[in-house]
């Protein structure tokens, strides 16, 4: 039952992998394309945690499980820059300036970096089992408590989704974010929760990855005359 609910998620993963591709396809968006790359890393991770029930233990799984790691690893830090590409396109004064993007990039790259070296170069693959699905987990931890990068990169979404809700009254990449936090934190020990925490995380991106190209700048631009308006009176 849980594999065939990994293959759902990696259905709807697809499904939204294709939307946000369309529309990066049409706009060219560095933000968008690393929006693009996570999910379609997600549409992979679900796939591959369902080839578990067919392939069994063995090393064809572990060769089909190493690119998640990879993947993860690489990626997933990557949404702190889209995070500040939502928050110039909101157009929150902060991050404006090329000082603030090149920090946000730097602390994306040094996320690389220590995720790199915890999940690729002391990759430790050992079987890992919930319910009826199998697939291989990494031993080598370098701190105690959830991956870094990605709770990182999380925490970041929270926040600027948070600041976009009340520039642009645009929710939903706070909600998705905050969503793959807590289901991210009951998933500990249960893959399927966090994949549906995943699920709709994805589903926030691509909106807001929409409406990034009109809605958000839209609402940010509405306010501030609101505001320059009251002001003036």
């Amino acid at each position: 039952m849980f594999t065939l609910i990994h293959i759902v998620f990696g259905v709807a993963q697809l499904a939204l992998a294709v939307v946000g591709a369309r529309h990066w396809l049409a706009h060219r968006s560095s933000y968008g394309l690393i929006a693009v790359l996570v999910i379609a890393a997600l549409v992979y991770d679900n796939f591959a945690i369902a080839a578990g029930a067919l392939l069994g233990e063995g090393d064809a799984l572990k060769a089909v499980n190493t690119p998640r790691y990879i993947f993860h690893s690489l990626l997933t830090p990557l949404l702190i820059i889209f995070a500040c590409g939502v928050a110039r396109r909101a157009d929150l004064r902060w991050s404006q300036g090329r000082g603030v993007h090149a920090a946000f990039c730097i602390l994306a790259t040094a996320l690389v970096a220590y995720s790199a070296y915890v999940d690729v170069i002391n990759l430790r693959l050992e079987p890992a089992r919930f319910q009826d699905t199998l697939r291989y987990s990494n031993e080598f931890s370098l701190l105690k408590g959830p991956p870094l990068p990605s709770f990182t990169a999380m925490i970041v979404l929270v926040v600027v989704g948070v600041m976009v809700w009340v520039r642009a009254r645009w929710p939903w990449l706070f909600a998705g974010a905050l969503a793959m936090l807590i289901l991210a934190g009951a998933g500990a020990r249960a893959i399927t929760v966090a994949n549906l925490g995943e699920v709709f995380l994805s589903a926030a991106l691509v909106a807001t990855l929409i409406a990034m190209d009109g809605r958000i700048p839209e609402a940010a631009r509405a306010r501030a005359l609101q505001r320059a308006s009251t002001a003036a009176a």
